[in-house]
């Protein structure tokens, strides 16, 4: 089981990957100074709030690192604060499976709606998360992980992103939600714990990976939706490309541990 959530949680990151990479990247303005400005915010969110701050831009694939205090607590020193991956795996690695899971999946939801949402408004959104990490004493700890979108291309792609990793604090008041997106314009949270990858798969691909699940062959998917074999062949490959698979096996086991495929 264990190994199935790992290979699950890989699967999703793929994914997410697969979004991100595939943005062209192109009508930047004044790339190098946005750049600038946004590490110099994450320095600040990390020496103000005592929060580990990873910068990460998309379009470079790199990732900047300040650790602040929190980083102390948890014993965390990273061995390089400039690293060649939008993900900080070294801090990640002590993040619990379960969580591991939820966050990449969370992030795949906060990123769909990011892109639906104007320029102007996405700097208004946040995706908080509870987390669970390991400290110096090899013991998990609470954590709040905040994921923001700072800038993007004139063409509305994702470029930088801000991920600021909290202290919780053990008072009344100070619990931290397993998984919302809020709105600090308006005040709107959005219950994003149960958000499904519906987007990924156009209806027809949904319906035929369910019969997938089920069992059923291409032929008798066929009969069963009046459908021609290589109609259900095609919308089997388009189905395996988004997923990042190459089997039905692999296609189901992404699908369910995304939220896409309910459990049958």
């Amino acid at each position: 089981m264990a190994i199935n959530n790992h290979q699950n949680t890989s699967q999703i990151r793929e994914l997410l990957d697969i979004k991100l990479f595939s943005q062209p990247f192109s009508d930047f303005s004044q790339p190098a100074l946005q750049l600038d400005d946004c590490k110099s915010i994450a320095m600040l969110y990390a020496k103000l709030e005592n929060t580990i701050s990873v910068l990460s831009d998309m379009e470079a694939r790199k990732s900047y690192i300040y650790p602040g205090g929190l980083a102390r607590q948890l014993g965390f020193e990273p061995s390089q604060t400039e690293i060649n991956s939008i993900w900080e795996d070294e801090l990640l690695s002590r993040v619990h499976p379960e969580d591991l899971q939820k966050k990449y999946r969370l992030e795949f939801n906060f990123f769909k709606l990011i892109k639906s949402v104007a320029l102007n408004e996405r700097i208004n959104y946040s995706l908080i998360t509870r987390l669970r990490i390991k400290n110096s004493e090899n013991k998990y700890q609470l954590i709040r992980h905040r994921l923001l979108y700072l800038s993007g291309t004139g063409q509305g792609n994702v470029w930088l992103a801000l991920c600021l990793y909290n202290m919780v604090y053990d008072h009344p008041g100070f619990d931290v939600p397993e998984g919302v997106i809020i709105n600090t314009s308006t005040g709107e949270i959005i219950d994003s714990e149960d958000g499904r990858f519906e987007d990924i798969l156009s209806a027809r691909e949904g319906q035929i990976l369910q019969l997938i699940n089920l069992g059923q062959r291409s032929k008798e998917i066929a009969d069963k939706l009046s459908l021609s074999i290589h109609t259900v062949n095609r919308h089997r490959q388009n189905i395996f490309q988004k997923l990042n698979v190459s089997n039905a096996m692999e296609a189901c086991r992404v699908a369910k541990a995304t939220g896409l495929l309910h459990q049958l």
